[in-house]
């Protein structure tokens, strides 16, 4: 791991060094110190900017991960050296990532469009996707991780790299986190007789995703070095070769060649689920453990380095129990439930990865819970028509994500001026 901070990342210290040391702007240039937006108003809270001093700390940040997946070293990252050589050196790395994002959001909104309620699968025979769905959806997908990894080598390859590439990078995964099971759900659907994954179980695997997505940054807010899973590369080329048999086999003999050769897919997912559990939350207590005996560690005390968790859980708590308590809801439109969970836990975990960029303390209880709270209240406890609260606040959700994005981009990109999508212009 001798190379790793400077290797596997694309955001090099003395890059930011060098451009917090710049002149600072005019004054007639300068950003308003408070900026204040229709978005202030319209929020049932304030979502606020970045302080002074999580925008001071990102002098002191410098980007740590180690990653020893065979996979990732031997086959991922020669290719992603190779490939990211096609792309023009005027390219900012950040339009590599949100290309990446885009092909992400296609994959989605595709099989959203033919599968809305995760159950085109459940009858025997092709169901209602075509074939060819399932050809884009895996070409988009697997360019969609490749462009996922150059973008890191075009930040090096141009000495762009800034913690606001790691920042859009890591945010738009948190969203691939959560996207990738609705979609694996669109291959198997809801039929456990015909190998579905049974809708009651669907947030046992959401939760799984992004567990595993999760720990790793609470790790890093730990540690400060971000452990990469092998897990990771393997899931997505094997996502990859799932949506190509999809289209070569269909889905029902995608199943059926599992169930001939292995086991029926379906049960391969369960008995995956703990397992995810115990061993990514292992690894990361091993990973602090052994921090902590070096004395490399960033928090002071047990309850500062378990501090991410009350946020983390309560929004679990809240968006699970709404499947129980308010479950015929829930099994009327499924995939409202999931973008709702996706978003909320996107803007969660993007707030602590904010919290580690920064070298700041994480709240105690995330701004994004308080109307998730609000929302719980009213279908669960009230049970005040549990299935349009949950698509108001689905809507909300997504809004607010977007939102805090945009601010935080804006933020970084003021402070440090320079521009998110372009290398060479600096902001006016």
């Amino acid at each position: 791991s001798s190379g790793i901070n400077a290797e596997y990342g694309g955001i090099m210290g003395e890059d930011v060094e060098r451009l917090l040391d710049s002149p600072e702007p005019s004054s007639s240039t300068a950003p308003p110190t408070s900026p204040c937006s229709i978005w202030d108003y319209v929020y049932i809270y304030k979502m606020p900017h970045l302080s002074d001093e999580q925008l001071a700390g990102l002098a002191r940040y410098k980007y740590s991960a180690i990653d020893t997946s065979p996979l990732s070293k031997y086959v991922m990252h020669p290719l992603w050296n190779w490939g990211v050589t096609f792309f023009p050196t005027w390219l900012a790395p950040n339009v590599i990532t949100f290309a990446g994002y885009c092909c992400l959001l296609l994959d989605y909104v595709l099989l959203a469009h033919y599968d809305w309620n995760l159950d085109a699968q459940n009858s025997p025979g092709e169901g209602l996707i075509p074939r060819w769905v399932w050809f884009v959806v895996a070409i988009s997908h697997a360019a969609s991780h490749h462009l996922d990894g150059m973008d890191g080598k075009q930040a090096r390859r141009t000495g762009s790299g800034t913690p606001l590439g790691e920042l859009m990078d890591h945010g738009i995964d948190s969203n691939c986190m959560w996207m990738l099971p609705v979609t694996l759900m669109s291959v198997l659907g809801s039929n456990p007789a015909n190998s579905g994954i049974e809708m009651v179980y669907a947030p046992a695997l959401l939760l799984l995703m992004t567990f595993n997505f999760w720990v790793s940054h609470w790790e890093k807010y730990n540690t400060g070095i971000l452990y990469l899973p092998w897990a990771f590369d393997i899931a997505q080329t094997a996502v990859v070769g799932l949506f190509l048999l999809a289209g070569f086999l269909t889905p029902d003999g995608l199943k059926q060649l599992c169930a001939d050769h292995l086991m029926p897919i379906n049960t391969m997912l369960y008995y995956a689920i703990p397992f995810g559990f115990v061993g990514a939350l292992g690894l990361s207590v091993y990973n602090i453990y052994v921090s902590i005996q070096a004395g490399t560690h960033k928090r002071n005390s047990f309850s500062e380095m378990m501090r991410p968790w009350a946020s983390y859980v309560l929004f679990n708590v809240f968006l699970l129990s709404f499947t129980v308590f308010c479950k015929d809801a829930f099994l009327e439109n499924p995939r409202v439930w999931t973008i709702a969970y996706g978003f909320t836990f996107s803007s969660v975990v993007c707030r602590l990865m904010v919290d580690q960029t920064c070298d700041s303390r994480c709240n105690l209880i995330e701004p994004p819970i308080i109307p998730l709270f609000v929302a719980w209240f009213l279908s669960v406890v009230l049970q005040i028509a549990p299935s349009t609260v949950m698509m108001v606040y689905s809507v909300f959700a997504l809004c607010s994500f977007c939102h805090y994005a945009y601010i935080v981009i804006n933020d970084i990109c003021d402070h440090l001026n320079i521009c998110a999508f372009s290398i060479t212009s600096k902001r006016r």
